[in-house]
């Protein structure tokens, strides 16, 4: 039984290329663990009309959705069951977890929700004993991530793509699972609210094949809490030392003390990127952040006095959003002289709060067209127009990204970058 993973290309994204598509390589370890044959056809960097000679007979599809390609990936799918009529074809990933009995779905033979490595295996057990599965099924989550094999990066060229970390090629790693946070413009339908950690013993044996086998020492963790327990990276940091590696992770600025970025610069970190989201209180506020202005600026300062690199991501447009909250925000920016400042339109991602709730958040339309749903988009660096609210328009909102997507660029650019900031966005760069 041959089982064809596919990854739907994005061709509104600054780089299709810039990142391996690691939940496909686990869910391939998942099946080859248990003897199926896999192969992953990655349409990363296709446009919207050059894949379709790519597509080959298998005995099973999956598909990997993300709202702003959905309708790309359900193409794939109506065009697979145009040639290969009786193959089923699944789907998985954040958007049919948040929306799994939208109508236009109804393409796909079965549906999963959550995480899909077991789930997966279940799948094409059935149709290996000729059992027809559910159309939707939830996947429980994994509690003990260890038992996961390892992704198998050898399905795809690794080398292809872009990613680094202090200009150096890396490959991406996921330490754990959920985010115990509730942020309003987030969804957590796939990993969930409760974290779930890999040993560091485990994430260091992932580290250390990797080394051996492609002589990579950068990573990108893709954790939402990697720095959220201390006495996990006093380990990390004793177990990884002899290792050399470089790495960059996520944060958050209300949870970590001088000390914890001490630790993160001596185990090989080089970048911190801090989901600060707005300078303004009243934004965070409204987010449902449980965080605040003050923290931040002191969260960048320690991570500073440590040597780290400090990057921040800000929403722009979260419904309150006003000319003066932006205002904030581009203070913040300038006064916490933080290193490199990333801007994104923001959009209700279907099962966040904002979505599910439009009215208590004061939307006054909101688009259905999934293919607007990107945060920001390689030609001009705008996101998708979905909202109108009463304190900003669809429009107006447009004219005051592209106003902060200027500011961006007129400001210094802190260390290494990935290369779309000096050959797309034309980023001063220091």
């Amino acid at each position: 039984m041959i089982i064809d993973l596919i990854r739907v290309p994005d061709t509104k994204t600054i780089d299709d290329l810039l990142d391996e598509p690691l939940g496909l390589l686990y869910l391939a370890a998942s099946l080859k663990k248990k003897g199926y044959e896999v192969r992953i056809t990655n349409f990363a960097g296709f446009n919207e009309d050059n894949w379709k000679n790519e597509i080959k007979e298998a005995d099973i599809y999956g598909i990997q959705l993300y709202t702003p390609t959905a309708h790309l990936g359900i193409e794939i799918a109506k065009y697979i069951k145009s040639i290969f009529p009786d193959k089923p074809i699944i789907c998985g990933g954040a958007h049919p977890s948040a929306l799994p009995y939208s109508p236009e779905l109804k393409i796909f033979d079965v549906i999963v929700i959550g995480e899909g490595e077991n789930t997966i295996v279940n799948i094409a057990d059935n149709y290996n004993n000729g059992i027809t599965p559910p159309k939707i099924i939830k996947s429980c989550y994994i509690e003990n991530i260890d038992n996961l094999a390892f992704p198998d990066r050898s399905m795809v060229n690794m080398f292809e793509f872009h990613r680094k970390v202090n200009g150096k090629r890396c490959f991406g790693i996921l330490g754990s699972r959920g985010c115990s946070y509730h942020c309003a413009f987030c969804d957590q339908a796939l990993f969930g609210n409760k974290i779930r950690f890999r040993s560091i013993d485990n994430i260091i044996s992932e580290i250390k094949h990797i080394i051996e086998k492609y002589n990579i020492r950068a990573f990108e963790f893709f954790d939402d809490m990697f720095t959220v327990s201390k006495k996990r990276l006093i380990e990390f940091n004793f177990k990884i030392k002899d290792y050399n590696i470089e790495y960059r992770c996520n944060g958050r600025t209300d949870i970590n003390d001088q000390e914890t970025y001490n630790l993160l610069y001596e185990s090989g970190c080089r970048l911190i990127c801090f989901g600060i989201e707005s300078g303004s209180q009243k934004i965070l506020n409204l987010m449902n952040k449980h965080n605040t202005v003050e923290n931040a600026y002191k969260a960048i300062s320690n991570a500073k006095k440590a040597g780290l690199l400090v990057a921040g991501y800000f929403l722009i447009g979260f419904p309150g959003e006003t000319t003066d909250t932006i205002k904030e925000t581009i203070n913040f920016i300038n006064q916490s002289n933080i290193d490199q400042a990333q801007g994104y339109t923001f959009v209700p991602l279907p099962g966040c709060d904002v979505y599910k709730n439009p009215e208590k958040y004061g939307i006054l339309e909101m688009s259905k067209d999934y293919s607007d749903y990107y945060l920001i988009q390689g030609k001009h660096g705008l996101g998708g127009k979905t909202i109108s609210t009463k304190f900003l328009n669809a429009y107006e909102l447009e004219s005051e990204v592209k106003k902060f997507r200027e500011f961006l660029k007129n400001r210094t650019t802190k260390g290494c970058v990935q290369d779309y900031y000096k050959n797309q966005l034309n980023f001063n760069v220091k």
